[in-house]
C-alpha cells in the first residue's frame, strides 16, 4: 500500500465529499435551508449542548455495552479499537490546521448536508411521520458516511457507529426544536471534531479531557433545561 493512502482516502470521504455535496446542494436548494439557518441561535445553542450531552452519554453507555459483548464473544476485536483513526494520522502542524477546518468547513458542511438537507428534507417529505423516527433514519445516513471505520476497526466499528448515530440524533433534535437552525449544530460539531485534532497537536490526554469536558457541560445544560421546565410547570411550588 502507498504510504498515506489510507489517510488520504479517509480525508476525502470525511471532508472532501461533504464539501462537494454541500456546494451541489447549495446550487440547487441552498437558500431554502439558509433562510432558517440562523433561527433562534442562542436558544439553539442551549438546547444543542443539552441534547449533545444526553445523547452522547447514551451513545457512550451503549458503546461500553458493545465492548463488553465483544470481550465475551470476540476478544480479538476489542484490540482493534486501539488502532489510530487514519484521519488523525497527521503532524501537529497539520492537526492545528484541521482544528480550524473543523469549525470553518467540516462542521458547517456536514450539518448542512445531514441536518439541513437530509433531515430537513425528510421532515418536509414525510410530514405524517414522527420527527424522532426521521431523526434516527437521517442519523443512520450520517453514520454510513463514515463507513471507512468498518475497514479500519472491522466489527469493533459498531462502537463508533453507535456514537455517530447518537451524535446525529442530538444535532437533529437541535435542528428540529430551533425551527431549522444550523449554526448551533455546526459549532457543536466543529468543536467536537476539533478536540480530536487538539489531542494530536498537543497530547492525547488533553484532547480526551476537552472532549469529556464538553460532554460534561452538555449534561449540566440538559439538567438545567430539565429543572427550568419543571419550575415552569409548577410555578407556585418552592
Amino acid at each position: 500500500m502507498i504510504p498515506g493512502l489510507t489517510f488520504i482516502t479517509a480525508v476525502l470521504l470525511v471532508y472532501g465529499i461533504p464539501i462537494v455535496v454541500t456546494v451541489f446542494i447549495w446550487a440547487i436548494w441552498g437558500w431554502e435551508f439558509i433562510t432558517k439557518a440562523f433561527n433562534r441561535t442562542l436558544n439553539a445553542l442551549k438546547f444543542g449542548l443539552g441534547y449533545f450531552g444526553v445523547f452522547t452519554a447514551l451513545g457512550l453507555v451503549v458503546g461500553i455495552f458493545i465492548v463488553f459483548l465483544l470481550s465475551v464473544f470476540d476478544p480479538a476485536a476489542v484490540s482493534l479499537l486501539g488502532k489510530q483513526n487514519p484521519v488523525l494520522n497527521v503532524s501537529p502542524g497539520v492537526a492545528w490546521l484541521m482544528v480550524a477546518l473543523s469549525f470553518l468547513l467540516t462542521g458547517p458542511a456536514e450539518e448542512y448536508i445531514f441536518r439541513g438537507f437530509v433531515f430537513g428534507g425528510m421532515l418536509s417529505f414525510f410530514k405524517n411521520r414522527h420527527w424522532l423516527i426521521i431523526a434516527l433514519v437521517s442519523s443512520i445516513f450520517f453514520a454510513a458516511a463514515h463507513l471507512y471505520y468498518a475497514e479500519v476497526y472491522e466489527v469493533a466499528s459498531l462502537v463508533q457507529f453507535v456514537e455517530l448515530v447518537a451524535f446525529g440524533m442530538a444535532m437533529a433534535a437541535t435542528y428540529y426544536v430551533s425551527g431549522g437552525n444550523l449554526v448551533a449544530p455546526a459549532l457543536i460539531h466543529g468543536a467536537f471534531d476539533a478536540t480530536a485534532f487538539i489531542g494530536v497537536a498537543t497530547t492525547l490526554t488533553l484532547g480526551a479531557e476537552l472532549r469529556e469536558f464538553m460532554i460534561l457541560i452538555g449534561i449540566i445544560v440538559a439538567v438545567v433545561i430539565f429543572a427550568e421546565k419543571r419550575m415552569n410547570k409548577n410555578p407556585g411550588q418552592s
